[in-house]
This record gives C-alpha cells, structure tokens and sequence, in this order.
C-alpha cells in the first residue's frame, strides 16, 4: 500500500510539471519605499509592486490565484509593531505580450480593488480566483509570452501611528506565491519594501465610533415553559458572546420592547416584566432590568479602543409568577431594540 501511494504521487508531480512548467513568476520592478507624513496614511504614487506572469509556448492558464503573506511577521523596530491590518495592495493596471491578445484587465481578471493584509502572517489573495485565463497561441513554436500586473500600497489613516514615528522605518518582506487551477503552488518569489513614518506631531482627537451586535442566536430568544417545574422555579436561557459592543469613548448600552406587552397570534398577551435581562462577562457596570416599553440602561462601559467586546445576554423569569400560571399555551412575542451611546 504505501509502495502504491508513493507511485501515484510521483506520476502526478510528473503530470503537472509537465502541464505548467513553462510558467514563471518574476519580479517586474516597482518602488521599494513609502514614506508616511500625516495621520491620514498614504498611498504610494507608483506601483510598490509589478509581478509578471511568463513563459515560452502555447497555453491556456486558466482559473489561477495569485497570494500575498508578511514573511517577517511581526514587522517590529525599535520595539514598535506595525500592524499589518493597517496596510492594502490594489491592483493599477495590467499588461502583456500576448498571442493574439490582448491580455486581460484588472475587472475581467476579477482582482478585488482592495486587499488588505492580516495580523499574522497567513496569505491573502491579490487574485482569488482568476476570471480569465491567459492564453497564447502563437504559430511560432516556443514563442515568449507574458502577463504583467501592477499593484500600489495604501497605509490606512488613523491615530496608531502616533507610536509608530518618527523617522522610523518597517521592513517588509512580502512572498508571492502563484496557484495552478488545482490550487498547486507554481512559483514563488520574495521581495521586501520600506514604510517610513515620518514626524507626524500630535494625533488629531481620535474619532467617535460605536458599534453593536446581537448574536443570530439572541436575535430569536426563547423562553419555552414545558413543565410545572418551569413555572414554580422560574425559567432562564443564557445566550453565550449574545452581545458585541466596541467605543473610541465611554458608551451606554439601553435597551426597549418596540410592544408594550407580548402578544400571541390569537391575540393573547402578557406583560412585559415577566422577563428579565441581565448582561454578564466583558467589563463595565451591567444592571438587570424587567423589560419595558421604556428605554433603559443594562450596562455602562468605558472605552473598548474600537474593539468589540463580548458578553453574554440572560432572559429569565422570577419563580411562582402567578401571571405565567393561567395562560393559554402559545407562543408570546415581542421585539426587542438594543441601542449604543456615548455617555
């Protein structure tokens, strides 16, 4: 068996160099360094990078990929980080020598018009999935082609570049990895550019945002009542991360039934404060309340730097409510609003 595996992998290596051998990826030029001057970022005005696709004969190459990853990950000087979220590739323009042409466009390639790169240092793809195939049919045997594509650099405004100056500079060292239609890598090449951060000053005040989420989950809470027990100890369901919040200031949570009671299809209801709320983990001050039409503070929180913090939202019921005891067996509804402010 393992005589058998080893065999079938090597006549496979042997059918796919066979089938794109010839194709080369290679360094076109491009600039080696941008410079960052303001807190509203930069974008380089030549191409950073220019990445030709080549070889020698006929051939159709179609639904390739073209991937990007930091290979120094972390990019560290001076004992600062440069995040690496912070910076994009967006593709400028294409060219070729193609037989008979002409090569395709960045749209009908399908390259996204902004790639940012990740914290860590994982692939991102400059070409997901290619739209269109280069193709060379030429009637001269062996006759050269290429496929050149050019890509600028954007460094992303914002005040985390105040720790990042002055006249400071962050190598990056980028490889290029090029993918055959069964996702095989063909070619690969390194190459490395500069980001200086320059004598920025202050940072301007930072701006506000706020942002709020309510898990899938928690979006549709359910109490069900199946047994006496339920009804005499009173009933809870927790929904675990149910609410993400994030602040560049402090910030209150509220929270309001849009109904001033639950309501069934037949027409039924109940009142609101038969539930109650209660947030748990993240930080902050989290207040318990009964639901109300009215709205209402659950959690007052200090600023989160912009990143989302999680916590977990409990609908429950006090034991031996008598008003949950004599009512037809429905389903009762309400809708819920969940607001974020600056306090």
């Amino acid at each position: 068996m393992s005589r058998l595996f080893i065999y079938i992998e090597f006549l496979f290596l042997l059918f796919h160099l066979s089938a794109y051998g010839q194709v080369n990826l290679a360094w076109q030029g491009g600039s080696d360094y941008l410079s960052v001057g303001s807190y509203s970022g930069a974008v380089s005005q030549a191409d950073v990078a220019r990445l030709k696709i080549s070889g020698n004969g006929n051939i159709t190459f179609g639904n390739w990929k073209l991937s990007a990853r930091i290979v120094n990950y972390p990019v560290v000087y001076g004992g600062n980080e440069f995040p690496a979220d912070k910076i994009s590739f967006s593709p400028t323009a294409t060219s070729g020598n193609l037989k008979p042409g002409p090569a395709p466009g960045v749209t009908q390639v399908g390259m996204p018009l902004s790639v940012p790169f990740q914290n860590g240092p994982n692939e991102v793809y400059l070409v997901p999935n290619s739209n269109a195939p280069i193709i060379n049919k030429s009637p001269i045997q062996n006759d050269y082609f290429e496929f050149i594509m050019g890509f600028n650099l954007t460094v992303a405004p914002g005040s985390y570049l105040n720790s990042l100056q002055a006249w400071k500079e962050y190598p990056f060292q980028i490889e290029y990895t090029l993918y055959d239609k069964n996702n095989i890598p063909i070619a690969r090449l390194q190459h490395a550019f500069k980001i200086q951060v320059a004598s920025l000053g202050n940072p301007p005040p930072e701006e506000k945002r706020y942002t709020i989420r309510v898990s899938t989950e928690a979006s549709n809470g359910l109490l069900e009542f199946k047994t006496m027990a339920d009804h005499i100890n009173g009933k809870s369901v927790t929904y675990a991360d149910g609410l993400s919040v994030s602040a560049t200031t402090a910030y209150q949570v509220t929270v309001r039934s849009v109904s001033s009671h639950f309501s069934s299809s037949a027409g039924n209801t109940l009142p609101l404060d038969v539930v109650r709320l209660q947030l748990s983990g993240g930080s902050g001050n989290r207040y318990s309340r009964t639901l109300s039409a009215g709205t209402q503070t659950i959690l007052e929180g200090t600023s989160t730097g912009g990143t989302p913090v999680n916590f977990d939202i409990t609908y429950f019921t006090e034991a031996n409510d008598s008003r949950l005891f004599n009512v037809p067996p429905e389903q009762y509804e309400t809708s819920l609003t969940y607001e974020i402010s600056p306090r």
